[in-house]
């Protein structure tokens, strides 16, 4: 049996669309298509993720020619919960030198949590075919500030979602097992960290006779496959009021949202405009000019067609832009970008006027201060 520790968190039917606050959420956006392995933490170059430590996990995607492929790659064959993407860790390894070796990935949220607010945060998560072993835990955290460490042991928190099996092999060991809860947020939280939070004589591990490990780095290890993770509000909350400030490079603050009015797309499509280069270049000698600058794109779509569908193709605006400040020189790791699709227009009549107005892309320059435990 699984037991999830809830904290301070209940289960309840939920069946109503909410806005999944986690960026590239399954793993389907790309910088570049993976070849192979990590071997540093600078190797995991996934849009919104990043690794917490100094492990490094690794990116998986049908796109690949390589040992990184979907559903074959090096750890094994699988594929993924949903879409042509996912994440592979470490979550237990065994050593005789008693070195706990951990993986863990990060992302910031699309908004902080709300006080009082009730979530539903989960992830999938899945052992890899050619790890010889199975290991009893896995989790998410929640944190107000992002975690950084430069080691690539456990992380000494409590996670918010915490996986516990009574033993490491259970019926649903080697398929695609869930991970949820409800809580209510304690607010500003907006950093999810995944992978396992305990070392390994908290850790139970069971080696599995059948296996004879295909792959030498999966021999005395417990590998798992991560896809689909989700934090999304269960209450109604007041909706943000989007800024009507546009984009200027002559008068810009930190923190502030600027609509980028001149981005144009192909109709029904996340392809950019040659018109667009024009302002998307501001950006880009702006960022050249401030080094530190780090940017936030967000997405946003008129309110004709699904809920689901402006969230994809909210998303994938927001991520050409970025592929086009990557293009331009400007490093993958100074980019966010999140879609919020039709959640939040800045005017609610629906004419031809209010659907312009309300497809657009918005900006945020932030320069975030330095982080990091040792």
């Amino acid at each position: 049996m699984i037991r999830l520790a809830l904290l301070g968190g209940w289960l309840m039917s939920f069946s109503a669309w909410a806005q999944n606050l986690v960026p590239n959420p399954s793993f389907e956006e790309l910088i570049r298509c993976p070849h192979s392995f990590s071997t540093d933490r600078k190797d995991f170059i996934v849009p919104g993720w990043i690794s917490a430590t100094r492990g490094t996990p690794d990116q998986f995607h049908a796109c690949s020619w390589g040992e990184a492929d979907v559903p074959y790659n090096w750890a094994g064959s699988s594929n993924a919960k949903t879409g042509k993407g996912y994440i592979g860790i470490y979550v237990w390894m065994s050593r005789t030198d008693d070195n706990n070796y951990r993986e863990y990935i990060q992302c910031e949220l699309a908004e902080p949590l709300r006080s009082g607010t009730r979530y539903r945060v989960e992830f999938y998560y899945k052992l890899a075919s050619y790890a010889v072993y199975a290991a009893n835990r896995i989790g998410l955290h929640l944190s107000a500030e992002q975690l950084s460490y430069d080691h690539d042991q456990p992380i000494d928190v409590v996670p918010i979602l915490s996986v516990e099996a009574d033993s490491a092999i259970t019926p649903a060991t080697g398929s695609w097992e869930h991970a949820v809860m409800d809580f209510k947020a304690t607010g500003g939280e907006r950093f999810v960290t995944i992978g396992n939070f305990y070392s390994n004589e908290q850790t139970k591990s069971t080696r599995l006779p059948q296996r004879i490990g295909k792959s030498n780095m999966l021999i005395n290890s417990a590998y798992y496959f991560i896809d689909d993770v989700s934090v999304e509000s269960l209450d109604s909350v007041p909706p943000i009021t989007p800024s009507r400030t546009e984009f200027s490079s002559e008068h810009v603050e930190l923190d502030h949202d600027y609509i980028l009015k001149n981005i144009q797309f192909e109709f029904d499509s996340y392809l950019l405009m040659k018109s667009s280069f024009k302002e998307l270049n501001q950006v880009v000698d702006l960022l050249e000019t401030n080094p530190t600058f780090h940017v936030r794109l967000s997405g946003h779509t008129d309110f004709i067609g699904s809920d689901e569908y402006n969230l994809t193709l909210s998303r994938n605006r927001a991520r050409s832009v970025a592929d086009y400040f990557i293009s331009k020189g400007i490093k993958p790791e100074r980019i966010q970008s999140f879609g919020f699709g039709k959640a939040r227009p800045i005017v609610l009549e629906k004419t031809d006027e209010a659907r312009m107005i309300n497809r657009r892309v918005e900006v945020r320059f932030t320069a975030p201060e330095p982080v990091g435990k040792f």
